[in-house]
């Protein structure tokens, strides 16, 4: 047997030949405003200098002045990202504040073990904080419902009662969605009345119990609507669902502990193979639609929007700017069959595209809707939100952990949704500028 004392130098020389790298990051806010948990994202590609497959992280926070966010123990929480299934990192995402007119420093380095704050595949940040949740669950006789990461099928096979909550679901502490896993690929929401994570003990099927404790549920009955943002086809008149297809999937990409990212894929649609993203990230209200091709594109057009709800919808449009907002207000039925447990609920929807992809801007008798189109490109990108009148304020402490979208008091009626959305798309239209440094 080997000695303890051979022991101990074979570790300290596993420690010895553990890769490190080091550098820099600069976060610029040229608005006028401050932006309040800013998404930072670095591709490892881009990193100077590194020569080796990341597993651990840890950002560390260097100027101070430009920062609005309260910072723990000079280190901030981030993620490490696999996006092409390899099982190697290829993004690094964290989240911070900048002043207006201001810039933010960061040391960030990347380990080839799990000496980092943050480890790659892990859901938590340093040890056991987390502040988003994902998951794709099948339906079975024994309602064991069990975990699965992605699911694949011919595009001839209905699987969408085979799959518990019909497909991926994804939340943070603000508001929940689901992805459909059939021809329509609608977007559902999930409205909350405490900020808190959730799914995890209701799965998008809140009991009667349940909702007495002051759980969320879901607030929207979409029917034959494009829901809230929902991407579909466009046959020159009306919408189309993605059908037919030769191969239909989602999978999870990341579940936390700072965004979420869901891939729905659909191969031979039209003569396209499709891949669509949706990325949610901690404390913000927004979740990103990005939409991949697998060639550019020519005269093919899409579709997306935001439904009318109930008997009395209210629409808003923005157009100055760099992209357009469609946003609705309207109170209705979640469940119609079963309007005695689940009564009309009140919502905003909102989305923002950029100018360079909308063909128009046409309204139907179901929804707002965009028509889109991106020649000659192979992807485009939208972004939507929504609220839900059954928010609970929240105390201004609590608030500041929160993007700069959001009040405390909530939304609770058209006109303080609308005006809401005015200011979230000036943020979207203002980025932070991120520059790695050696």
């Amino acid at each position: 047997m080997r000695s303890l004392t051979t022991i101990l130098l074979m570790i300290v020389a596993m420690g010895l030949n553990a890769k490190s790298l080091q550098f820099h990051v600069s976060v610029t806010n040229s608005w006028n405003q401050e932006k309040r948990y800013e998404p930072v994202v670095i591709k490892l590609k881009d990193v100077p200098g590194l020569n080796f497959e990341v597993q651990s992280a840890t950002v560390f926070c260097g100027n101070h002045s430009g920062q609005i966010d309260k910072v723990e123990v000079l280190q901030k929480a981030c993620q490490l990202d696999d996006w092409n299934g390899d099982q190697r990192a290829d993004e690094l995402v964290f989240l911070t504040g900048v002043k207006a007119n201001a810039s933010a420093d960061f040391t960030i380095e990347l380990f080839d073990d799990q000496s980092g704050n943050d480890k790659f595949g892990t859901p938590t940040s340093g040890g056991d904080r987390r502040w988003m949740y994902a998951d794709m669950m099948l339906e079975d006789k024994k309602d064991k419902h069990p975990l699965i990461t992605a699911l694949e099928a011919p595009g001839d096979s209905y699987l969408y009662n085979d799959l518990y909550h019909h497909g991926a679901a994804f939340e943070n502490e603000l508001c929940g969605f689901r992805i459909y896993f059939d021809q329509r690929q609608n977007i559902d929401i999930y409205g909350k009345k405490t900020r808190q994570l959730e799914l995890e003990k209701t799965n998008f099927y809140t009991t009667s119990e349940q909702m007495k404790q002051g759980f969320g549920n879901d607030v929207l009955w979409a029917g034959n609507s494009v829901g809230c943002g929902s991407f579909k086809g466009w046959d020159g008149t009306a919408p189309t669902n993605i059908e037919p297809v030769k191969t239909r999937g989602q999978r999870i990409v990341a579940a936390g502990p700072l965004r979420t990212i869901v891939e729905v894929k659909d191969i031979g649609w039209n003569g396209l193979n499709m891949r669509q993203y949706y990325i949610l990230y901690a404390w913000r209200r927004e979740c990103e639609v990005r939409i991949e091709f697998d060639r550019p594109l020519t005269s093919e057009t899409f579709a997306t929007g935001v439904q009318k709800i109930g008997e009395h919808p209210a629409g808003y449009m923005h157009k100055e700017g760099e992209g357009i907002i469609w946003a609705s207000w309207g109170s209705d039925y979640p469940e119609m069959g079963k309007k005695e447990q689940f009564p009309p609920e009140a919502v905003g929807l909102a989305v923002y595209v950029p100018k360079q992809y909308i063909k128009a801007t046409p309204e139907s008798d179901l929804n707002y809707l965009f028509v889109l189109g991106a020649r000659g490109k192979t992807s485009l990108h939208y972004y939507v939100a929504f609220c839900a009148d059954k928010e609970k304020p929240v105390d201004l402490y609590i608030a500041h952990r929160f993007a700069t979208l959001d009040a405390p008091e909530g939304y609770h009626d058209g006109p303080a949704w609308f005006n809401a959305m005015a200011g979230w798309k000036e943020n979207l239209e203002h980025p932070v500028k991120v520059k790695i440094k050696k």
